[in-house]
């Protein structure tokens, strides 16, 4: 009530606006004032403000990723721009949305008395990690990126506006130099963790965090196989031999959820559909991951006897797996009559048997060989609902993109006019961007390089494929996706995706997960798996991609497939993202335009030729295997 009459009474006249500004003041000051920032809520928002992949990047740069890298295909089957770069998302920023509150964060620790530091000045080196994490993400697709003065103008004097380009290689020893920082203190000091729950990541352990600075170096590491092996190896040993340790367990997992409100965007992603090559091998060797990185298709048991009822033609490729008995049934008016009934599935059935990809070569969407695919009239995969409608089913696998957001609505596939069945589980998301399982299978690949890791490289190989099949479970259990608990109420034969330690056995006894001795042989299968492996984080799949050559022209494993009989596109894909030259105007002009001259980069009108971004890369990736040409030994 105060509030409301100090208010009519400012509204008098102008003349009583002093007396009322005095009171505002006097209401909105003492215990109430804000003079210094808690550094623990500062924490809280650095790590709310980690975001690798946001919804831009999603939607613009990582379906082009996918299809480059040969794990997705267009729905509508790849056309021969899909080279072409037209609009870009948000990769390349992410790491100054941190920077601005890891500096400031940095900056208010600086002000404390030598009693408070020593308390608080810790908390600033677990934001270490983080950044090179996003950092690299960035540097990745562009290279060069301002980082070292980047967000400091603030904090500096005379103020920098002007923060100048680092290159790769100025930024790879910038993070390393910073992790080591990280792992000196945390190893070194004696630590009080003050966070508690503001620290969401590891709840206050700080073994944790000096495990993943260190285990962050192997990443590191890897981008330098082919341009300096000597000093990946020495960075590998550094890491291997470190008393940080490595994350080498599944509690160790880099794993976000901002809280349960949390459904890291509402709006859909062009997921793409599964290659068919990447499907079917995933398929064969009895790979779990399968289950929950793509989608079923919705040609369950209900959908396929509506399409008998219907006397509708299934996909030959659906038909020749299911079981369909020819049976008498009486009618109301007492005769019988004859009908197709769906009697389940051949060979491994349910899950594996709803699993199916897209051909990628230009133009297989409008192929009529492929038509049962795509459908491209749209009549194939379509029934009549009662009413005179019409409902279409899609018959392959979808990238699954509930892993990547979470307050998904599924609706699972069923006859057209049955009631729907709907999963409307309002599940927070969980991201996995870091896992024991990731640094086995690098430690494998450093093990057949050279490095003086205490395990065989099959050791490594086999742990990392069976924590990777864990951490994808893992990841859809978090998520709550389709499928993983229950199954569609009118299908007696559709059966959940949850793995069981069989399950996972089976995976790890396949030949694909077997090292022989030949060493371009071995590092193809270790490669492999690291790719299946970054199906969630596809940035990383397209580094492993360009970094080992990895699928292979000729394998006889998973091969790097041809997109045109015309065309040789492994030199006309890009291996990095556009850049733009400048508008004059821009105060950053000179030097945005110097580094990208320094790079070897075109700008302006041809910044965008596919060609040009194939050969001119990015520093890490110069010395690199032109895609499919797999592995190079030095």
């Amino acid at each position: 009530m105060k509030f409301k009459y100090l208010l009519a009474t400012c509204l008098v006249g102008g003349s009583l606006f002093a007396s009322c500004a005095d009171e505002f003041k006097d209401i909105n000051s003492k215990e109430n004032d804000i003079s210094t920032p808690n550094v623990r809520f500062l924490f809280a928002e650095c790590l709310n403000q980690f975001e690798p992949m946001d919804y831009q990047a999603w939607y613009y740069d990582i379906p082009r990723l996918g299809q480059w890298g040969q794990c997705i295909v267009n729905p509508s089957g790849n056309l021969d721009n899909f080279n072409l770069i037209t609009e870009q998302g948000s990769i390349g920023g992410h790491v100054y949305r941190m920077l601005r509150m890891v500096n400031d964060l940095r900056y208010q620790i600086s002000l404390m008395s030598e009693e408070d530091k020593a308390k608080y000045e810790y908390i600033q080196y677990l934001c270490n990690p983080l950044l090179v994490f996003v950092g690299m993400n960035d540097s990745d697709m562009y290279g060069s990126r301002q980082y070292s003065e980047a967000e400091m103008a603030r904090y500096t004097n005379p103020p920098i506006f002007l923060p100048k380009y680092d290159t790769q290689e100025e930024l790879i020893n910038i993070w390393l130099k910073e992790l080591d920082e990280t792992i000196n203190y945390l190893t070194t000091k004696d630590v009080t963790d003050i966070l508690g729950t503001q620290d969401f990541v590891y709840n206050g352990d700080l073994s944790k965090w000096a495990k993943l600075a260190n285990s962050l170096k192997l990443k590191l590491a890897a981008r330098l196989i082919n341009t300096d092996r000597s000093k990946a190896i020495e960075i590998a040993n550094q890491a291997i031999s470190s008393p940080a340790g490595l994350l080498d367990s599944a509690d160790g997992d880099l794993i976000y959820n901002r809280g349960k409100n949390n459904n890291h965007w509402n709006n859909n992603f062009p997921h793409g559909a599964g290659h068919d090559l990447l499907i079917n091998f995933l398929k064969e060797n009895k790979d779990t991951r399968l289950l929950s990185a793509f989608t079923k298709n919705e040609f369950n048991g209900a959908v396929v006897q509506a399409f008998l009822d219907q006397g509708k033609e299934l996909p030959p490729f659906i038909a020749e797996n299911a079981i369909i008995e020819e049976v008498e049934i009486e009618a109301e008016n007492g005769e019988f009559e004859t009908k197709l009934v769906f009697k389940g599935w051949t060979g491994e059935g349910e899950p594996w048997v709803r699993y199916y990809g897209l051909p990628l070569e230009l133009g297989a969407g409008l192929d009529n060989d492929y038509a049962w695919l795509f459908d491209p009239t749209g009549t194939l995969l379509q029934l009549k609902t009662q009413a005179g409608g019409t409902r279409n089913y899609d018959a392959v696998s979808y990238r699954n993109q509930e892993l990547v957001k979470g307050i998904y609505d599924f609706t699972y596939p069923d006859a057209p006019d049955v009631a729907p069945d709907k999963d409307i589980l309002q599940t927070p998301w969980y991201g996995i961007f870091f896992s024991a399982a990731e640094v086995n299978l690098l430690l494998a690949e450093f093990k057949l390089l050279g490095a003086n890791a205490p395990k065989s490289a099959q050791d490594y190989l086999l742990e990392g494929a069976r924590l990777s099949a864990w951490v994808y479970d893992k990841a859809a259990e978090l998520n709550q996706v389709p499928y993983y608990k229950r199954t569609c109420v009118n299908d007696p034969f559709d059966k959940t995706i949850k793995i069981n330690e069989n399950m996972v056995d089976d995976m790890l006894a396949s030949d694909v997960l077997k090292l022989t001795g030949d060493k371009i042989a071995d590092l193809e299968k270790v490669y492999i798996q690291q790719y299946i492996h970054y199906i969630m984080n596809p940035i990383d799949q397209f580094v492993n991609v360009r970094r080992s050559g990895v699928p292979m022209k000729g394998s006889e494993l998973l091969p790097w497939e041809e997109f045109s009989d015309i065309l040789d596109y492994t030199t006309l894909i890009p291996r990095r993202f556009k850049v733009s030259e400048p508008a004059p105007t821009d105060q950053l002009h000179d030097i945005t335009l110097e580094a990208i001259k320094a790079q070897g980069y075109s700008y302006g009108s041809d910044n965008a030729d596919p060609e040009k971004l194939n050969s001119q890369r990015v520093w890490f990736d110069k010395k690199n295997p032109q895609f499919g040409e797999g592995p190079k030994l030095n």
